[in-house]
C-alpha cells in the first residue's frame, strides 16, 4: 500500500483538524453551578509581587475550568487574608461561599521561597474568627520562582481531591502535533505541554508528518506515528531525553499506537497483510501477534482499563462503528448502534462509559459518551468537525479538535457537558490531541 493510499485511509477515520498552536485556556461554556469558593490572592513577603507567577491565579484558573467549582471572580473579593485569625467567616458567608483558601509567600533566600496555603470550611464554621481547624494546610520550602506554576497545579489537584474526592488533572500534560511554515515546506512538531497550554516542549521534529501521540501509562514516554521519507513508522520517545526509537515500520500502514496498562505492549494497526488490522507489540519480548481478522478495516484500538480487551473502530457491519475484541479469545462484540457513525474509542478509568466521535442525522460531528450498561448516548459537543477526543487521566474531562469560523482550536469539555472550554491559538497550526496519565515523570 503506497503512503497516498495509506492517508487516505487514515482519513476516513481520523478527519484530521489542524489546530493553531501556542495554546492558552478560555472558557467558552460558562459554569453556572458548582461548589462556590473563593481562592484569594497570597501575600508576598520579601519580594516584588508581580515578577513572580501568580500562584492563586492558576489555582483559581484549574478550579474554574475543571467544571466541578464556581470561583468567586477576585473584583468581587474585598477582603485579603493570609492568615486563618484573619478570616471573618460571616462575610465569606455572605458571599455564599462554601470554602476559601488563603495563602502567603514568603522569600527565604537568594532565589527561593517559601509557599504556604490553607483550604477552609466556611459553612461549618462558628460565628467571628474561631472555627474548626483547616481542611488542608500545607508548607512547601525551597521553592524556586520558575516551579511556581507547577506548584499552583499541585496545589489545585490537592484542593480538587480533597473537596471532590476525585483525583486532579491539572499536573498532567498534553501532547500534540503542531506544523508551522517553514522555507522549504511544513515543520512539524511533536509537543507536550502543560494540562492548561503553559510550558510548551518540544520532543521531535520533522519535515514529514506526525500524527496519533499516545502516552504511556507512567507517563515517561509517547509512542507516535512519523511519515519520513514517505514512509510510515511507529516510533516511541522518552519524554525526558528525547531519545527515539522505531517499533514498526512495516510496508503499508503503521498507525494508531495505543498503550496497554501495564506498560509491556502496544496495540497498533497495520497493512502489511492486506486491509488494515490490529496488531500487539509486545515491547519486552519484541513480539508481534495479530489480534483482528477479517478483510474489515478495523483502526484506532484503545486498551479497556483491565487490559483484557481492546475496543477499535471497524468497518466490518458497513459503516464505522465500535467494537470489543477480548484478548484471551479474540471474540468480537459491537458496542455502538446509535447513528451511522462513530469512531475513535476510549474507556473511562472505572470501565462504565465510553467516549467517541460521533455523527447525527444533521451531518454535525459530536464529542459523545455512552454508557456500556443500558447503551444510553449523550452529546457533549455539537460542530461541524470534532477530532481525536482524548480522555483526562480522572475520566472527567474530554480534549479534542474542533473547527471555529475558518479555524481549527482544540477544546475540552466535562464528562456531564456543563463546562466546555476552548484552547485558542497564537500561531500554526496543532493536531491530534492526547491528555497524559497521572504517573508522571519530573522533567
Amino acid at each position: 500500500m503506497n503512503i497516498k493510499l495509506a492517508l487516505s485511509v487514515i482519513f476516513l477515520w481520523n478527519m484530521v483538524s489542524q489546530v493553531h498552536a501556542g495554546i492558552y485556556v478560555e472558557i467558552s461554556g460558562g459554569q453556572s453551578s458548582g461548589l462556590p469558593i473563593a481562592i484569594v490572592p497570597f501575600n508576598v513577603e520579601g519580594a516584588d509581587k508581580s515578577e513572580l507567577e501568580d500562584i492563586s491565579q492558576v489555582v483559581r484558573n484549574d478550579l474554574d475550568n475543571s467544571g466541578q467549582f464556581k470561583a468567586t471572580p477576585i473584583h468581587d473579593i474585598r477582603q485579603f487574608p493570609h492568615k486563618i485569625h484573619q478570616v471573618d467567616f460571616p462575610y465569606w458567608q455572605s458571599l455564599g461561599v462554601e470554602d476559601v483558601v488563603i495563602g502567603h509567600i514568603q522569600k527565604v533566600s537568594g532565589s527561593r521561597y517559601s509557599v504556604h496555603f490553607e483550604l477552609l470550611d466556611v459553612i461549618r464554621q462558628k460565628t467571628g474568627n474561631m472555627g474548626s481547624a483547616p481542611l488542608l494546610a500545607m508548607q512547601f520550602d525551597n521553592i524556586e520562582p520558575k516551579q511556581f506554576r507547577a506548584l499552583a497545579h499541585h496545589i489545585s489537584d490537592l484542593i480538587f481531591e480533597k473537596l471532590i474526592g476525585i483525583k486532579g488533572i491539572f499536573s498532567t500534560r498534553i501532547a500534540y502535533i503542531s506544523v508551522l511554515p517553514g522555507t522549504k515546506g511544513d515543520i512539524n512538531t511533536l509537543e507536550v505541554a502543560d494540562s492548561d497550554g503553559f510550558n510548551p516542549k518540544p520532543l521531535y521534529r520533522s519535515t514529514f508528518p506526525l500524527m496519533s501521540p499516545s502516552w504511556s501509562p507512567d507517563g515517561r514516554q509517547i509512542a507516535f506515528v512519523s511519515f519520513d521519507k514517505d514512509r510510515a513508522s511507529i516510533n516511541i520517545v522518552d519524554v525526558i531525553t528525547g531519545k527515539v526509537q522505531k517499533v514498526t515500520q512495516f510496508p503499508g500502514l503503521n498507525q494508531a499506537p495505543a498503550w496497554s496498562p501495564d506498560n509491556r505492549t502496544l496495540a497498533v494497526v497495520l497493512s502489511k497483510d492486506g486491509s488494515p488490522k490490529i496488531y500487539l507489540v509486545d515491547l519486552v519480548e519484541k513480539k508481534l501477534n495479530r489480534l483482528t481478522d477479517g478483510s474489515s478495516i478495523d483502526t484506532e484500538p484503545y486498551f479497556t482499563p483491565d487490559g483484557n480487551a481492546v475496543v477499535f473502530t471497524s468497518n466490518r457491519g458497513g459503516k464505522p462503528q465500535i467494537y470489543k475484541v477480548a484478548l484471551a479469545t479474540k471474540k468480537v462484540e459491537r458496542l455502538t448502534f446509535t447513528g451511522d457513525y462513530n469512531a475513535k474509542p476510549s474507556v473511562t478509568p472505572d470501565g462504565k462509559r465510553l467516549v467517541m466521535l460521533h455523527r447525527g442525522d444533521d451531518g454535525l460531528f459530536s464529542i459523545a459518551v455512552q454508557s456500556l450498561k443500558t447503551g444510553e448516548l449523550k452529546l457533549l459537543t455539537r460542530s461541524s468537525l470534532s477530532d481525536s477526543p482524548s480522555l483526562a487521566a480522572n475520566g472527567m474531562m474530554v480534549l479534542f479538535g474542533l473547527e471555529e469560523g475558518d479555524k481549527e482550536v482544540l477544546g475540552a469539555v466535562s464528562l456531564d457537558g456543563r463546562v466546555k472550554i476552548r484552547l485558542p491559538a497564537r500561531e500554526g497550526n496543532v493536531k491530534d490531541p492526547a491528555w497524559s496519565p497521572f504517573a508522571l515523570s519530573k522533567s
